[in-house]
């Protein structure tokens, strides 16, 4: 038996792409079995994908506003059913960072994906993930 599989947890169209990847639409989300991080992964270019983590697993202060233009382009309303990922960048052994300003917003209801750049300041692009680990390797 695998110890550990990806789990499948369906299709999300970014109308817009990512940033840096915008002719990219179609992705499919899958998670590792019984694993915070989850893979964001391009359905037309295999090579592509991000790691994510769901930010308030691990920052239960996270908090941010969704700009109406994002509520509208995602076709939220109150009622609509979210999920919020953060992309993970694995930038040493060490260090892996998460990229809190730009969180992606995913519309459950229809499936449509967003990356979402927060005017919150306060919120960096490379938070470490494990502020523990940082704090140990100086």
């Amino acid at each position: 038996m695998n110890a550990s599989q990806k789990v499948e947890l369906g299709k999300l169209f970014f109308e817009d792409g990512i940033p840096g990847f915008s002719h990219l639409q179609f992705f499919q989300l899958m998670q590792e079995e019984e694993s915070p991080f989850f893979l964001i992964q391009s359905t037309e270019e295999q090579e592509v994908g991000f790691w994510v983590v769901n930010p308030f697993s691990f920052f239960p202060d996270y908090a941010f506003t969704l700009p109406e233009v994002s509520k509208e382009a995602l076709r939220l309303n109150e009622e609509t059913p979210v999920a919020v990922f953060s992309i993970v960048t694995i930038r040493s052994k060490e260090q892996i960072t998460v990229n809190l300003r730009a969180p992606i917003v995913i519309n459950l209801a229809n499936r449509m994906a967003k990356q979402v750049i927060l005017q919150e300041e306060k919120y960096p692009i490379r938070q470490p993930l494990f502020p523990q680990q940082a704090a140990e390797t100086k």
